[in-house]
């Protein structure tokens, strides 16, 4: 397993640009990237030339970017069908950005449950578009990686969730992103991990308070982070990343959450690695 880092926590500290937050990234012994398309790095941020920066970027300072998390401008779960088709407009400028920049991961969530709309029809609604996105990515030789958000209006909130909406998408390259932090605010345990580990493609450190989600600096919440990487180890999750194309799982640093004052994201980047390093030794940066 090899440690990575989230670009998302510089632009929350700083608003740092996306070619800004690689370099940082870069300066602090990175190689993994996972690109926040959501804050900075998203089609909707970036002009061509920006788009051809980031690749020269990341060209420039040989970093391996491993996931990009984007989001449709839409909930899917509740979208119209004019509204579904501009998000699968947008997903799929942002599966062919990730490809330009050697990307073959993008990272999404199922949407949300809208009282507008009943539940069985929220959620056929949500996996036909997943097919649909899957479906495009497949082209392109791109996984697409859904992630558990740990809050009860998610479609997708916890390990069950999203192994009923991988059977119910049904496609080969369709995939878990287990973000470590998550499964202690949905109260799911080290030995749940076994029930997906064929399905699990990447996954993000963070910390939490016991029942708020803060994206604190690792090893300063109530997340079991020793216990999660531990539980990881046993089920030889390394070798499980053949099946994509990988020889081992990225764990990249999730940190902060918008409007977080943060002084020096630097140090929360530093502070989080040197925890997981202490407690995972047998994890690294490359």
């Amino acid at each position: 397993m090899k440690i990575g880092v989230l670009t998302g926590v510089w632009h929350i500290a700083e608003s740092a640009s996306l070619v800004d937050s690689l370099g940082r990234a870069a300066a602090l012994g990175f190689r993994y990237v996972d690109i926040h398309g959501v804050f900075h790095g998203g089609p909707a941020h970036l002009s061509p030339d920006e788009r051809l920066r980031v690749k020269q970027q990341l060209q420039r300072l040989g970093l391996q970017p491993r996931n990009y998390v984007l989001h449709a401008p839409k909930n899917p779960a509740a979208a119209t069908s004019e509204e579904q088709e501009q998000n699968l407009t947008y997903l799929r400028e942002g599966i062919d950005l990730a490809v330009s920049w050697g990307l073959r991961q993008l990272m999404l969530n199922a949407g949300q449950w809208d009282t507008a709309v009943p539940r069985p029809e929220a959620w056929k609604r949500s996996a036909h578009f997943l097919q649909r996105v899957c479906d495009y990515a497949a082209t392109k030789d791109v996984f697409i990686a859904q992630e558990p958000e740990p809050y009860v209006w998610f479609l997708v909130n916890d390990l069950p969730s999203a192994a009923r909406m991988q059977a119910d998408v049904n496609r080969d390259n369709f995939a878990l992103l287990v973000d470590l932090g998550h499964l202690g605010l949905s109260r799911e345990g080290p030995r749940e991990l076994e029930s997906v580990r064929h399905s699990i493609i990447h996954a993000h450190f963070s910390d939490h308070l016991v029942n708020q989600h803060t994206n604190q600096v690792i090893g300063t919440g109530a997340t079991r982070t020793a216990d999660y990487l531990a539980a990881l180890r046993d089920l030889q999750i390394d070798r499980l990343m053949e099946r994509y194309g990988e020889q081992e799982l990225v764990i990249s640093f999730e940190l902060g959450v918008p409007h977080d004052l943060i002084a020096d994201a630097d140090d929360w980047v530093r502070r989080s690695l040197a925890y997981v390093q202490q407690i995972a030794p047998f994890l690294a940066l490359a």
